[in-house]
């Protein structure tokens, strides 16, 4: 006869069995063949990875006035944000606003009462402020290491036409010129804030409405050569001197050349072979045309490749300036299509350093990781600002990135870019697909030591941590996965 009742022992062994099969079936779920196999390439080192940062040029305003200010830069600079290492400012051309001006404003009040009738309004002096403000903050309080400043315009009365918006230098004014950027080095040098790098010019092929200054590469050349270059040794300013910054990575077209900053740079370096004497960096922007941009487009594309003249003289190449103005998207599909765009720039173009446009700010656009609320009380973190961290929280500034083989066919969508640090490396792997990868990693001639961290980003985690005793990864669906680990 059956029971219809089990034994209490019959329940213990029940319940064993379930537990039993299981951890069995846990178990072939972890021997299973992993959807590929990533080696990675030990001692075949490319860029040095000098850093990942934001503008506050243009918007500085705006985050000086927000009551959550110091919270907001804690999430980029921080240790528990995005940990970046690179501040991209502004050289000003309202400093000097005659040959006799010699104020760069330094000396201003910056810590008025946040409600004070000054942070409602719209004025230069507002941006000088707020951005001598925040460049304080991020240095003494999140120990960032790079200030980078560019300019948009030299002083108006140094301009062909009299003017900050368009026009060009005048070559009249060229040792003024670099005398001034030199000012400007020794000026905030002076209350602590000593500038890593300085840019001559934002955008050189562009003469936009704002504030802007066209150069040919034969100019911008001539004037590191013998005017800004020379000054800088003379009066022992060490820092480096960036050069390119089109809005253009690069161009396919004739058309788009003067706008392209690899043909920029590659045409300065050619014609001015000696400026590798000076510590130099070539630079460009990563914008593209919008979709709805007319039949042109094709011609003005901007493909994400190395710089030629660059690479074969050792200049570093940054990214200092990426986003776009399409209609805000703060998802994991816009996370994952930047994170794309980041690991492209980094293991494509080789550059050493990605730098965002817009840190924070007010704005129904893609500009910005972070959306600064009008209301200046309240802000928003976007998908992308997380998958930039994967790359920015996990690659310590001085990393060398290094080679990648990828087996099996399955990976046709998968991206890989992997980097190490003494004995430490950092791997970013990006699925953008429907479905879950695993993969395995091995190290050229290493032997892994201990666990690996994985850091996850996907459309319910940011920066999720876990850490696997084995050699294999999960990759899920539309996600961004960033592993660590260290070698014997």
């Amino acid at each position: 006869m059956r029971r219809s009742n089990p034994t209490q022992m019959e329940r213990y062994r029940n319940i064993f069995l379930f537990i039993l099969i299981s951890v069995i079936g846990f178990s072939c779920k972890e021997a299973q063949e992993p959807d590929c196999k990533i080696n990675i390439l030990w001692n075949n080192e490319k860029q040095t990875i000098d850093g990942f940062g934001v503008a506050q040029a243009g918007w500085s305003n705006k985050l000086y006035a927000h009551f959550k200010r110091e919270e907001v830069l804690q999430k980029m600079f921080g240790n528990e944000g995005l940990r970046l290492s690179i501040l991209r400012g502004e050289v000003f051309p309202h400093y000097w606003e005659n040959p006799q001006d010699k104020d760069f404003d330094l000396d201003a009040d910056i810590d008025l009462p946040l409600t004070d009738s000054f942070f409602t309004g719209e004025s230069d002096d507002l941006k000088r402020r707020g951005q001598l403000w925040i460049a304080r903050y991020v240095k003494e309080k999140c120990k960032t290491d790079k200030l980078f400043f560019s300019v948009w315009s030299a002083p108006a009365y140094m301009k062909s036409n009299g003017k900050v918006s368009q026009g060009e230098l005048n070559p009249a004014y060229n040792q003024a010129y670099a005398d001034y950027l030199a000012a400007f080095y020794q000026a905030y040098k002076s209350v602590g804030l000593e500038p890593y790098a300085i840019s001559p010019s934002n955008e050189p092929g562009y003469a936009a409405p704002w504030n802007s200054s066209l150069w040919t590469p034969e100019k911008m050349g001539e004037f590191i050569m013998e005017y800004l270059g020379p000054t800088f040794r003379k009066d022992g300013i060490p820092a480096r001197i960036v050069f390119g910054e089109n809005p253009f990575w690069s161009a396919v077209s004739r058309q788009a050349a003067f706008v392209s900053s690899r043909h920029f740079t590659d045409a300065i370096i050619s014609q001015y072979p000696g400026i590798t004497q000076y510590p130099v960096i070539a630079a460009g922007h990563g914008y593209t045309l919008p979709d709805s941009y007319p039949a042109p487009k094709d011609s003005l594309s901007t493909p994400i490749e190395p710089f030629g003249e660059a690479e074969k003289t050792d200049i570093p190449v940054w990214l200092t300036e990426i986003s776009n103005t399409e209609a805000l998207d703060t998802t994991i599909r816009d996370g994952i299509e930047w994170a794309i765009t980041f690991h492209k720039y980094l293991s494509i173009a080789n550059a050493s350093a990605c730098i965002w446009w817009a840190g924070a700010l007010p704005a129904g656009n893609n500009e910005g990781l972070i959306v600064l609320d009008p209301d200046r009380q309240n802000y928003l973190t976007t998908k992308r600002f997380y998958t930039f961290g994967n790359f920015s929280r996990y690659i310590p500034v001085g990393s060398k990135r290094i080679g990648t083989e990828i087996s099996s066919a399955a990976t046709d969508s998968l991206f890989f870019s992997t980097y190490k640090n003494g004995k430490d490396f950092t791997v970013v792997a990006i699925n953008p697909t429907a479905t879950g990868k695993r993969a395995s990693l091995q190290i050229d001639g290493q032997v892994l030591s201990g666990k690996l961290n994985c850091f996850l980003t996907d459309e319910k985690n940011n920066w999720s941590s876990s850490e696997t005793k084995g050699n294999q990864i999960e990759i899920p669906a539309n996600s961004v996965v960033t592993v660590t680990g260290t070698i014997k």
